[in-house]
């Protein structure tokens, strides 16, 4: 498998992301799988998961990585955003209720 380190933008924020590419014949044709690691594949624990597999080219396979990552990387932000905001409304339906007390 071919490893490989790639950094992705999410608005002003940087994520160093390890990729791996495994390559097939079938028949006459490359068979391309794509895969993400999540840590650098030197670590004891890092694991590979497949994003998508039946590429036919390394720009296709690499291209499609990158906007399934970021695409992840974009919900993982939004996700925290709403989990902040919930816990704001919370805190201050706390101190609500403390001071009505």
């Amino acid at each position: 498998m071919i490893k490989f380190v790639r950094h992705i933008k999410v608005g002003d924020q940087e994520f160093e992301t390890w990729f791996g590419m495994e390559i097939k014949k079938k028949g006459n044709r490359p068979n391309i799988d794509i895969f993400y690691y999540t840590d650098d594949p030197s670590e004891e624990l890092s694991m590979h998961q497949l994003i998508k597999s039946n590429f036919q080219s390394k720009k296709d396979a690499l291209q499609f990585g990158i906007k399934f990552m970021r695409s992840m990387y974009q919900d993982m932000i939004q996700r925290e955003k709403e989990v902040a905001k919930k816990e704001e409304k919370a805190e201050q339906s706390d101190s609500t209720e403390k001071v009505s007390e």
